[in-house]
């Protein structure tokens, strides 16, 4: 198999959380070490996105955005630029139940792609995704044009989508995100 390695993204403002949420403790642990946890069991390496230095405590490299206030999309570009393999695994540091399960079925999917997204129910996932390389020059153009949503990136790069409803159906939260303080209530 393939090397892969991790990105975690964490570089978004957290305007709604009213803090750092990568930083939040939810049942014990920060947000973001649940995605870097999950990471290490996929990944020979991990760098975490982000626009700050404050990052560098949790003990992997951080690279900021190369394009300022571009949401996920700049944070992906800018990783996977200076990431060490060819595939990576993306991960968004508010997103605390995705299991081994999901990331596995993602992974068996590798192949000649861009990208590989989960979908259920009609929903795409492209914040828990692994990203290849492959798709830097697309990513570019994406946001040259000022457009940053995933969901229009991914229908323009060559993805393999991955049915993960019947995991979904096991655990209806896994791909919950946290925005607001009204989401650590559990």
């Amino acid at each position: 198999m393939k090397q892969i390695g991790g990105i975690i993204l964490a570089g978004g403002k957290s305007s709604r959380m009213g803090e750092d949420k990568a930083f939040v403790e939810y049942k014990g642990s920060m947000l973001i070490e649940y995605s870097l946890h999950l990471a290490t069991n996929f990944c020979e390496s991990i760098i975490i996105s982000a626009n700050s230095k404050v990052y560098e405590r949790l003990g992997y490299p951080v690279v900021a955005d190369e394009f300022e206030a571009r949401g996920p999309i700049g944070g992906i570009y800018s990783a996977l630029k200076k990431a060490e393999f060819d595939w990576n695994l993306v991960i968004s540091c508010d997103t605390p139940f995705v299991t081994k399960n999901v990331v596995e079925t993602l992974k068996q999917n590798i192949g000649n792609y861009d990208c590989i997204v989960p979908i259920h129910n009609g929903r795409t996932e492209p914040l828990v995704a692994f990203y290849n390389k492959s798709a830097l020059k697309v990513i570019e153009g994406s946001i040259q044009r000022k457009e940053y949503k995933l969901k229009l990136l991914i229908k323009e790069l060559h993805t393999k989508f991955v049915d993960v409803s019947d995991l979904v159906n096991e655990n209806p939260d896994v791909f919950k995100n946290f925005n607001s303080p009204s989401d650590l209530v559990n």
